[in-house]
Formats: structure tokens, C-alpha cells, sequence
């Protein structure tokens, strides 16, 4: 039987206690050091007094697409000049005809959405797609537009200008085709995976809700047992019917199939979110899809296949429609069903309750809050203020659980917490501070709150007979956090009794 032992913790929750004996991958007992160093143990980790903390819930992530990204053409946060320069170096190195992908681009930093020549005359040698921060809007050279039947998707999707030709940018269903239309291998997309798992050990991430297509999941499960996350999978609604034959056919330890994930907006950056009211100073409301008949009827279709709907609703439009349908068949706190709104990021006043009365879950993403205070005030004016309303939600007796949509932003759950627990601007000023969280709160939402909700059993608390799964951070995390001096880093991983990732500490045999 393997066993651990981390001693000189500071344990969360266990004042009295500075260790935890980890035995066959569960929690066991919790000491104080001099009953720890009595304690027989095949290892022994010293914490150095830092914290720890259970492992973190990454409760909303595109995993493979995160693995993919981290080794293709990153534009995050670069000026349009700044892009090009990029996109020119990576055709030099690219033989013709193939794909350069990656993305990360931003209008904010662009300065207005891109065109199409700007790529064309880079190269029409190569098919050029490169997706926005948020995969909203996918900006692409004439090659790959030609790829596309401009008849499947309605011209807000994709637009064109006046004599007919690609502006440059598409949206929403449009943007998801262009940048799924290279072929991955299996091998290929496996390997992203196991790099993308490495990374989340980095940031004491042990199990995700992961959104993903059905033609991943040969990937994962090509991992056997190097898939040491445990990932909770939302399929797409176009996916379902593969992803049922799929685990039809199998059983796999760490990849469960929970929920069907399906739009009914688009994204604040792309503006395509849909509004009750316009976006300042213009006649736009952003883009709705389905009628509202049919979203019923689909989400019924889900609840049939004894699955959970995972609904992407940003606008406060979107939102209200998601929670009409979800009273509509019938959702209730009683339910067996642990149906999500993904995002949820603009709440009317009007509909703050109903995430409780319906049981409907919020899924957030508080790292959003970096880059979109700034679109908010340019875009919303006033009616920012129904933005990212975590402690509203709480206080409203709804259940509130935390991801960070990676790779639109980075899964650091460290950073998600400062946006959770100060939401301050780039320039350090407070954005409606009524909506922050306390430590407690956000790491509830971090941890034991998405394990309750998906009903992993024995899992995001540090109890005895509890699986020892548990991240190391710097017992001053929380300053540095306020200080916003750097970022604090995780110290070490633990995952089902075994260090999956460790740095600066002891571990001995």
C-alpha cells in the first residue's frame, strides 16, 4: 500500500493539525508533527508552513483545444502590427498548403475587427484561420472562407461586403467551422492532451469539466492510464450521437460523459451576445439562435439521454431565455438532473432568483473580468453593473462553481481568485467591489461545490476517507494576490495520494 505523508502544512480547515497521511490514494489521518514523525510512510512531502489547499475544479475548459493552443500561434494581447508580424514568421516556416492556426486576437487591442486582405496578402498559399480570444469570431484568408458554404450560416455569422466578398471575420457557428476545419490526427491531438494535463498539475487543477467534440475522444481515450485528470465531459449537441456510440462501446477510469453543451448567444468581445436592450450607442442586440420552442425541445432531447444541459448564455437576453426554457420543462432544485448556464455573465435583476428556484447552476469564469471591464464600459455603459454578480448569485441561494474557458484565458486558478475576491481593473480600481468574494466562498466554488453538484463521490475536501487530492500554495499567497506583485504560483499537486507536480519543496523517501 503507497503512502504519503505532508507535514509542516497549514491545513485549511485543520487548526490543530500539521499533516495528512495519504494511504492507497485516501485521506487517512491528520496529525501534528510530532505524531508525523512517529508515522511510517513510503514518502514524506514538507510543506515548508505553506498552505494546504483541496486540489482545484477547473469547472469549465476546451481541454484539447487548450493543448493544442499552447503550441500554436498565440496573438494574445498583441496589436494588430504585432499580430501580422507574428503570422509572417509562421508562413516563412509553414510549407505551402498547410493550415496556420492559433488565435487569441482581440479587438480591443486591434483596434477594429480585421479584413481578409490583411491576410491575403500575407500568403493565399496557405489557409490562414485564426480564432478571437473567446473563438467568437474567427478571422481567416480567402482560401479558408472558400472552404466554407456560406449557405449554411446566416450573413450575421458571416458577413460580406457590398460586392458580395468575405469582409474577413466570422461569427458564432461560422467561426466554430473555420477553425475546426484542419484535420488533427489522433496522435496529434492525444499528445496536446497530455500536455495540457501537465500544465493544469502546474496549477493544482486535478479534475475538469472539459467541452469537447466527439472526434477528440479517440484521443483521450488513446491515454489509458496517463490520464490522471478526471475529466467530466460536455459534448457538443452536433456531437451527441458519436459520443453515445462511443461510450457505448467503453468504459474509461478517468472520462465520464455528463452534459450536452449547446449556444444560444455568442461572446461581450465578438459583440454577439445577445441584449434585452442594445449595445450603447448603436441598433444592435447581438445574435439569438434557436427559437425558443425549439431550445425547449432540445433541452427536453438531452434530458431523455440522462444527460445534464450546459447552456453558453453571456447577455442578459440570452440568460432570460435559458432560464424560461429550463422552467419550461420543468427544472427544479428537486430535479436529478445538475442542468448549467455556462457563463452567465449579465444577469437582469429581474432574473437573479431564478438560478435558485430553478436549481439551474452558474458556471463563471472570473478571469474573464481582466479583459472584459474595459469592453464592458464601451459597450454597455451602465448596465455593466449586471456583470460577472457572484455575490448576488450567492446571496440569492444559488449554486455559483468557477472554471476559466481556457484557452480563451489562462486556467491559473491563482489569478481566477484575485478576480473573484478583488475585481479590480488593470490601473488597481475597483469594479462594483459589492460583488466580491471572500476566500472561503471562491474556494468553495473552486472545489467542494462542482464535486457536489456532479456527484464525484468522495472527493474536493480535505476530510478523512476523503480521496487525497490537494494542491501546496505560498502561505502569503493572499497578499501577493492583493499585491498583485506577481503571480503566486502552486508549490505542488497531489493527486489520488501521488505528487503530480511539485517545485521548491522536499519529498523524501
Amino acid at each position: 500500500m503507497r503512502s504519503l505523508c505532508i507535514h509542516n502544512a497549514n491545513i485549511f480547515g485543520k487548526p490543530n493539525h500539521s499533516a495528512m497521511l495519504c494511504e492507497n490514494g485516501t485521506i487517512t489521518a491528520f496529525l501534528n508533527e510530532h505524531e508525523a514523525e512517529k508515522t511510517a510512510c513510503d514518502f514524506r512531502l514538507n510543506a515548508k508552513g505553506n498552505w494546504l489547499l483541496p486540489a482545484f475544479f477547473e469547472s469549465h475548459i476546451h481541454l484539447s483545444e487548450y493543448g493544442l493552443r499552447l503550441n500554436r500561434l498565440n496573438l494574445n494581447g498583441k496589436s494588430l502590427d504585432e499580430a501580422l508580424r507574428l503570422i509572417r514568421k509562421k508562413v516563412k516556416e509553414t510549407p505551402k498548403g498547410e493550415w496556420i492556426l492559433g488565435g487569441g486576437w482581440h479587438k480591443t487591442y486591434f483596434r477594429e475587427f480585421p479584413t481578409r486582405e490583411f491576410l491575403d496578402e500575407i500568403s493565399t498559399d496557405h489557409f490562414i484561420a485564426l480564432s478571437s480570444q473567446d473563438f467568437h469570431a474567427t478571422w481567416a484568408n480567402t482560401p479558408a472562407f472558400n472552404l466554407l458554404n456560406a449557405n449554411d450560416f446566416s450573413p450575421e455569422e458571416l458577413p460580406k461586403d457590398e460586392q458580395g466578398e468575405w469582409l474577413g471575420v466570422a461569427f458564432e457557428r461560422a467561426a466554430l467551422k473555420l477553425a475546426s476545419l484542419a484535420t488533427v490526427s489522433t496522435p496529434v491531438l492525444a499528445n496536446a492532451i497530455r500536455t495540457a494535463q501537465a500544465k493544469l498539475f502546474e496549477f493544482g487543477i486535478t479534475d475538469v469539466f472539459a467541452i469537447e467534440r466527439a472526434d477528440a475522444l479517440p484521443a483521450f481515450a488513446s491515454l489509458g492510464d496517463d490520464l490522471k485528470l478526471r475529466v467530466q465531459l460536455a459534448i457538443y449537441l452536433e456531437s451527441l450521437s458519436e459520443a453515445k456510440a462511443f461510450f457505448k462501446e467503453r468504459s474509461l477510469r478517468n472520462l465520464s460523459l455528463n452534459a450536452v453543451k449547446l449556444f444560444i448567444d455568442g461572446s461581450l468581445g465578438a459583440e454577439t451576445c445577445a441584449l434585452l436592450e442594445p449595445f450603447e450607442n448603436t441598433s444592435h442586440f447581438g445574435i439569438s439562435l434557436y427559437a425558443d420552442a425549439d431550445l425547449v425541445q432540445l433541452f427536453k432531447l438531452i434530458e431523455r439521454e440522462g444527460l445534464n444541459v450546459a447552456v453558453h448564455a453571456i447577455g442578459d437576453r440570452a440568460v432570460r431565455r435559458a432560464l424560461d426554457a429550463f422552467e419550461k420543462i420543468g427544472a427544479s432544485p428537486h430535479s436529478p438532473f445538475r442542468h448549467r448556464i455556462e457563463h452567465a455573465q449579465m444577469i437582469h435583476d429581474e432574473d437573479l432568483h431564478r438560478f435558485a428556484k430553478l436549481g439551474i447552476t452558474a458556471s463563471m469564469q472570473p478571469i474573464h473580468i481582466r479583459e472584459d471591464i474595459a469592453t464592458a464600459r464601451r459597450l454597455l455603459g451602465k448596465r455593466q453593473r449586471e456583470l460577472y454578480r457572484f455575490k448576488s448569485l450567492l446571496d440569492s441561494g444559488a449554486h455559483v462553481i468557477f472554471g476559466s474557458d481556457a484557452p480563451i484565458e489562462t486556467p491559473n486558478v491563482l489569478e481566477g481568485f484575485y478576480y473573484a475576491m478583488e475585481r479590480r481593473d488593470k490601473e488597481g480600481n475597483w469594479w462594483y467591489e459589492n460583488e466580491r468574494l471572500s476566500f472561503e466562498e471562491t474556494l468553495r466554488a473552486y472545489t467542494e461545490l462542482p464535486h457536489r453538484l456532479i456527484n464525484t463521490g468522495t472527493r474536493g475536501r480535505l476530510e478523512i476517507g476523503y480521496e487525497a487530492n490537494a494542491v501546496i500554495v505560498p502561505k502569503d499567497f493572499l497578499t501577493e494576490l492583493r499585491q498583485r506583485k506577481t503571480a503566486p504560483s502552486v508549490l505542488a499537486t497531489i493527486s489520488s495520494g501521488e505528487i503530480v507536480f511539485e517545485k521548491e519543496l522536499t519529498c523524501v523517501q
